[in-house]
C-alpha cells in the first residue's frame, strides 16, 4: 500500500499542486503512520470480528436452549448500550482526526528546527522556535485534553455496562435450580454462555475509542485518496482555460523534416512562445499578457523585473507546473531515439485540456531529451556525491562510478559515499552542482530561476 500511495503522490506531479494550493495537511504522515495504523488496525479488527462470530454462534445455541428470554434481554441490553457508546463518543471520531493533524504539524516544526539549524543558530531565533513550537504542543496538548475527557466519559459508562448486567443470568436461571428443572452444572454453564455473548454482542461498546480511532484514519487516508483520485483524472483545481505545453521531438538539426515541409530556421528553434497569457491558479491574477517570443540555439536570454511581476510565474508555466491561462509553449527537443530510420523526423506530444495523460512522460523526457530547469533553491537528494551529480537521470540499474573506478585502481569510496544520508553543504557547494548537472545533462536548453 505504501509504493501504491508513493506512485499516486509523486505522479503527475501530484506532491506539487498538493502543497502549492495547500489541499491537504501532512500527506507524508499519511503514507507512513496512517498506512501503518490502517493496515495493522484493520488486520487486528478482522480477527476480532472473525472470533466475534465464531463465538457468538457456538454459545447462542446453549444460552437459547436454557432460557431464550434471557437471550433476548441480552440482544436489547446490547442493542441499547451500542446506542448510547455512539452518543457519547461521537466527537471522538473528529477529536482522533485532529490530533493527528496537530501532532504531525508539531514534528513538522521540530524537523524545520533540524533543518534549518544553522540559519537559527546565526540568527540566534532559539526563543523564537520555542515559542512557535509550544504554540503548536500546546494546540495539541489542549485537544488530547478534550480527546482524555471524552474518552474518560465513554470509558465509565462502558465499565458500568460490563458489570451491571452480571447478576443477571444467575438471578433469572436460580429459581429453574431451585424448582428441580435444571442441575446446578447449568447455572454455570448459562453464566458463561451469557458472558460471551454479551461480549460478542458489545464489541462496538468495548472497542469504541480504537474504532474511533480507526474512523479517524480512515478519513485522513480517504481525504488523501480522494485528493490524489482527483489529481489523476485531472479535475484538482482544473483551470477552464488552459495554457498548452507541446514538446516536439526533432531528430537532427538543423535539417529535420516533417513530411517534407519543415525549413532549417524552423528546426533552429529550442523554444517557442505564442501569445502567452498566465494567471495564478488561485487568484486568477494575470501576470503575463500576450506574450511571444523564440529562442534559438546558441542564444541566451535573462528575463528582468521587479519582485512580483511574474518571471518565476513564467518558468512555472514553461515546466508546466502553472496551467491557468492562454497561449502556446513549444519545446523543440532532440530525439532520443536518433538511430531508429522507422521514427518520423519530427514526433509531437501536445498537452491540453482534452488530453492531460503525458504530464508524467512529459516532465520525464524533458531531462532526458535537453530540457533541464534549475530552481531558485538547488535541491540536494538523499544519496551519495555521484547521485547529486546526475540528478534527476539516475536509476537504480546504473551502474555505480565508483565501480569503474575501482577496476581502473582509483580509490572513490570516500566521495561517492559521503552524503548517502542528508547532503549537508554550503549554498556555493550547492550552486556548483547544480550547474554541473546542467553540464552533465549536455542539453541544449537549461532554464535558470534566479
Amino acid at each position: 500500500m505504501t509504493k501504491y500511495y508513493m506512485e499516486r503522490y509523486l505522479k503527475d506531479q501530484t506532491f506539487y499542486k498538493i502543497q502549492s494550493q495547500s489541499i491537504i495537511d501532512n500527506p507524508d504522515q499519511r503514507i507512513v503512520d496512517d498506512l501503518s495504523s490502517f493496515t495493522g488496525t484493520a488486520l487486528s479488527f478482522s480477527l476480532t470480528l472473525f472470533n466475534a462470530a465464531v463465538d457468538l454462534i457456538s454459545f447462542s445455541n446453549i444460552l437459547y436452549g436454557i432460557y431464550p428470554p434471557l437471550f433476548v434481554v441480552l440482544l436489547v441490553y446490547s442493542i441499547g448500550g451500542t446506542a448510547i457508546s455512539i452518543y457519547l463518543g461521537k466527537g471522538l471520531v473528529t477529536l482522533n482526526f485532529l490530533q493527528e493533524k496537530k501532532e504531525a504539524d508539531f514534528r513538522y516544526g521540530l524537523v524545520r528546527v533540524r533543518e534549518n539549524a544553522e540559519s537559527i543558530a546565526f540568527y540566534a531565533g532559539e526563543d523564537n522556535e520555542m515559542q512557535l513550537l509550544l504554540q503548536r504542543f500546546r494546540s495539541a496538548f489542549e485537544n488530547l485534553t478534550r480527546l482524555l475527557i471524552s474518552s474518560r466519559n465513554l470509558e465509565f459508562f462502558t465499565s458500568g455496562y460490563r458489570y451491571l448486567i452480571q447478576i443477571l443470568p444467575a438471578a433469572v436461571v436460580a429459581p429453574m435450580y431451585f424448582s428441580g428443572k435444571i442441575e446446578f452444572g447449568v447455572i454455570n454453564q448459562s453464566v458463561s454462555a451469557f458472558n460471551h455473548i454479551l461480549g460478542d454482542f458489545s464489541l462496538i461498546v468495548y472497542q469504541f475509542q480504537a474504532i474511533s480511532a480507526f474512523s479517524a484514519v480512515i478519513d485522513r487516508l480517504g481525504e488523501f485518496d480522494d485528493v490524489l483520485d482527483s489529481s489523476g483524472s485531472k479535475n484538482l483545481s482544473e483551470p477552464l482555460e488552459k495554457i498548452c505545453l507541446t514538446y516536439c521531438s526533432v531528430k537532427s538539426f538543423p535539417t529535420s523534416k516533417c513530411n517534407g515541409a519543415l525549413s532549417p530556421e524552423k528546426s533552429q528553434k529550442l523554444l517557442d512562445i505564442e501569445d502567452l497569457t498566465l494567471k495564478t491558479p488561485t487568484s486568477k491574477a494575470t501576470l503575463v499578457r500576450d506574450l511571444s517570443l523564440v529562442i534559438n540555439e546558441k542564444e541566451h536570454l535573462l528575463v528582468m523585473g521587479p519582485s512580483g511581476s511574474g518571471k518565476t510565474s513564467l518558468l512555472r508555466a514553461m515546466a508546466g507546473l502553472w496551467s491557468d491561462g492562454r497561449g502556446k509553449i513549444t519545446f523543440y527537443v532532440k530525439d532520443r531515439e536518433e538511430t531508429d530510420a522507422h521514427t518520423s523526423d519530427v514526433d509531437s506530444l501536445e498537452v491540453n485540456s482534452q488530453n492531460m495523460n503525458g504530464e508524467l512522460t512529459r516532465s520525464m523526457n524533458r531531462n532526458s531529451r535537453g530540457v533541464f530547469f534549475l530552481p531558485q533553491r538547488p535541491y540536494m537528494v538523499l544519496g551519495s556525491l555521484r547521485q547529486q551529480l546526475i540528478y534527476p537521470t539516475w536509476t537504480e540499474e546504473v551502474k555505480p562510478a565508483s565501480d569503474a573506478a575501482k577496476s581502473a585502481g582509483m580509490h572513490l569510496h570516500y566521495f561517492t559515499n559521503t552524503c548517502n544520508k542528508t547532503f549537508k553543504i554550503g549554498w556555493q557547494m550547492e550552486w556548483l552542482i547544480a550547474v554541473g548537472r546542467v553540464a552533465l545533462a549536455e542539453g541544449p536548453l537549461a532554464v535558470n530561476l534566479l
